[in-house]
């Protein structure tokens, strides 16, 4: 947390009442920096570098992008900036504040809640769904629901890709083995307390959304593939990232990248 900017004060603070913090009050004093590191500084100077590395490579060229979950923008942003989509559609439950920041002549920006979902993916058609950090926030009969109903309705030939904070049973990580063996020293119900609390800090305090759920919904690489491939999807590749730095808190990163087969093909 120091890496990103957070001052000794606020961290203090933060590590002396940690199991006791009042969540509302701390927020309150130290709004304007977490504002300035959570939001400026890692969501905005660090992220989008990072979704160029392993994100955008991973998008299909031309054809209509969907970015579900989009928050704040972040990936539309570096969509828009690369300029080789025909469409871009934003898709999220609420309204971010920084959608006045995107031209609706670069892309569209839509508040879909998950009953009128099927409808929406119907009328759009995207040829690429991508969703960043999306569905670990969902329960996990949540994210069985969304994917099969992706499956569903979306054309074939259309790829959806992943970045979820996963860890890999059978392929080690990209960087950080270290973090990654002593990870895998817990029990496998401990590793997801432990990226719970992780996600709870990064989201309920650092990035000050005070209802952001937080399920402890998180699935192995290879259970990723595994529900992919229940719903229909055919993988295409899996990336243990592991623990990249300059990260706001250290959970495992992975990508998965699945398609739907072409409706011709049995």
């Amino acid at each position: 947390m120091t890496n990103l900017g957070f001052t000794e004060p606020l961290l203090s603070e933060f590590l002396d009442n940690i199991d006791n913090l009042d969540l509302d009050a701390f927020i309150a004093r130290h709004k304007e920096e977490l504002a300035r590191v959570e939001l400026g500084h890692f969501f905005d100077e660090l992220v989008p570098p990072f979704f160029e590395k392993y994100i955008l490579p991973e998008v299909p060229k031309g054809g209509k992008v969907l970015d579900l979950g989009c928050g704040r923008g972040t990936l539309i942003k570096l969509l828009v900036d690369r300029g080789i989509n025909s469409e871009i559609v934003g898709l999220d439950i609420i309204e971010a504040s920084e959608w006045e920041d995107i031209s609706p002549d670069d892309a569209r920006l839509c508040v879909v809640q998950e009953e009128d979902f099927v409808s929406f993916i119907e009328k759009e058609q995207p040829d690429a769904v991508v969703a960043t950090w999306v569905f670990h926030h969902m329960e996990y009969e949540q994210q069985v629901r969304y994917l099969e109903s992706l499956y569903k309705v979306l054309k074939g030939g259309s790829v959806i890709v992943l970045l979820e904070d996963a860890y890999a049973d059978t392929i080690p990580p990209e960087m950080r083995q270290e973090r990654h063996d002593a990870l895998m020293q817990w029990s496998k119900e401990d590793r997801l307390k432990i990226m719970g609390a992780y996600d709870w800090i990064a989201n309920r305090i650092f990035s000050m959304r005070t209802t952001m759920p937080v399920p402890f919904a998180y699935r192995t690489v290879e259970e990723w593939n595994e529900v992919l491939k229940k719903a229909g999807f055919a993988p295409i590749k899996d990336r243990y990232i592991g623990f990249p730095d300059n990260q706001d808190v250290h959970t495992p990163r992975s990508v998965i990248v699945a398609s739907r087969a072409l409706d011709n093909i049995i």
